[in-house]
């Protein structure tokens, strides 16, 4: 039976004022934009990349700190703010400008701030604030910077027991301990087949220049064997091992963040940004003295650097012997506690490329030259060497490592002098 033109017309303007009842039920789809969530008194916001207001560095740390300065509405004139640090701290930090503005019609605009390398012993703080802006502004708050000290570090009483035997000995490690300025350099190889992060896809020399390392006596000294232990920045290595972990993960925008990666599920996870400020802490011990040549030995089993609750050690059988650092991590602190609250997390980040820090930074054994099996077109090998002189107060090292991938071994040539 044919259906008359009046009742189609009829059926299709049922259904249009039903759907149009459904639409007026359902939440709106426009962009979610400050300006249409919310309603209350306009506001000037202080964040870090991450959303917080406050963040703590260490005390060498140079690392610029975006902060952006938010509107909570937009105004249909243009906003001049002054912003000031003041606090502790302060004289440790440059601001890029003290004064902003946000055009009109616009929500926010960048300043920056720069940490310069201090030898900070206590905390210290810093407030960053808005002092000056236009009427009808009301300021969140203030945006907090923590600069943690240079660890300190004082001999047990067992530990001064064997200072004393070694002095007695004619081994006076009062010449060594304590503070140590680093200088030297890292031939770096880069990459020819791989595009990891642009800060270190090119061979490049890296300058260490004026670094702070802090020289322990360590736990495994005996009262036969002196053993040191660098417990803050050994070598002068934080800056360049964090830059080079970075440009295999969070900066290496093709395989850290390819789709099926879980590299992204990583980050997002414990909330780890590019600009995202982490701290990253080398550690070298079991360094062992021998005062009748002048040398020192600090090779050893990869395994030995990682700590017992770090949760991708690997067999001895599979462990090279490398340099044996341990590496003090920011954004593994807050990995390990991830998968301590939910253990399945464990597989995201063995799937993520470039996490695995041990094997990446020490991919391949240094006790012989292997260039050929890492099948290396140049051969950069150098024999791990260190030197202690008692008199002079000084250190010296040159050692090969093999960051993953790249064309063949770089190498590290520093020399440390203990501070007056």
């Amino acid at each position: 039976m044919k259906t008359s033109l009046y009742h189609r017309l009829r059926s299709i303007g049922a259904i249009g004022l039903f759907s149009l009842l459904l639409l007026s039920l359902l939440p709106s789809c426009a962009k979610d934009t400050p300006d249409n969530k919310y309603r209350g008194e306009n506001k000037i916001q202080l964040r870090l990349p991450d959303g917080s207001r406050s963040v703590l560095i260490a005390a060498t740390s140079t690392s610029p700190i975006k902060v952006t300065v938010r509107l909570t509405s937009r105004r249909t004139d243009a906003v001049t703010l002054q912003l000031n640090l003041t606090g502790e701290a302060a004289s440790s930090l440059t601001l890029s400008s003290k004064t902003l503005t946000i055009p009109a019609g616009q929500l926010e605009g960048e300043v920056v701030i720069t940490p310069s390398a201090k030898a900070v012993t206590t905390q210290q703080q810093a407030k960053l604030s808005v002092t000056s802006a236009a009427s009808g502004l009301m300021v969140e708050g203030d945006l907090t910077i923590t600069i943690s000290p240079f660890p300190v570090w004082t001999p047990t009483a067992a530990q001064q027991a064997l200072i004393d035997g070694y002095r007695a000995k004619g081994i006076d490690l009062s010449t060594i301990l304590g503070y140590h300025t680093v200088e030297g350099s890292v031939d770096w190889a880069g990459f020819t087949d791989y595009d990891y992060g642009t800060d270190i896809r090119s061979k490049a020399t890296w300058r260490i220049s004026g670094a702070t390392m802090l020289v322990e006596l360590s736990d495994r000294a005996t009262a036969d064997q002196p053993v040191l232990k660098f417990s803050y920045n050994a070598l002068g290595l934080n800056d360049i091992y964090k830059k080079l972990w970075d440009g295999y993960t969070v900066n290496n925008l093709n395989y850290f963040y390819a789709e099926g990666a879980s590299g992204l599920e990583v980050m997002k996870a414990i909330n780890w940004t590019q600009s995202s400020a982490e701290t990253f802490n080398v550690v070298l011990d079991n360094v062992r003295v021998n005062a009748s040549t002048g040398t020192l030995t600090f090779t050893g089993k990869r395994l030995s650097g990682m700590p017992a609750t770090y949760p991708l050690r690997e067999e001895e059988s599979d462990s090279p012997i490398v340099v044996p650092f341990t590496y003090e991590s920011s954004v593994w602190t807050r990995v390990m506690a991830k998968i301590a609250a939910e253990p399945t997390f464990k597989e995201t980040v063995e799937t993520a490329e470039g996490m695995e820090l041990y094997s990446i930074l020490s991919s391949t054994g240094i006790d012989e030259d292997r260039t050929a099996d890492i099948g290396a077109t140049e051969g950069h090998y150098v024999k791990p060497e260190g030197k202690i002189d008692l008199k002079k107060g000084t250190l010296s090292f040159t050692f090969p490592f093999h960051g993953y991938n790249s064309d063949y071994y770089s190498v590290v040539k520093v020399t440390s002098q203990q501070r007056k």
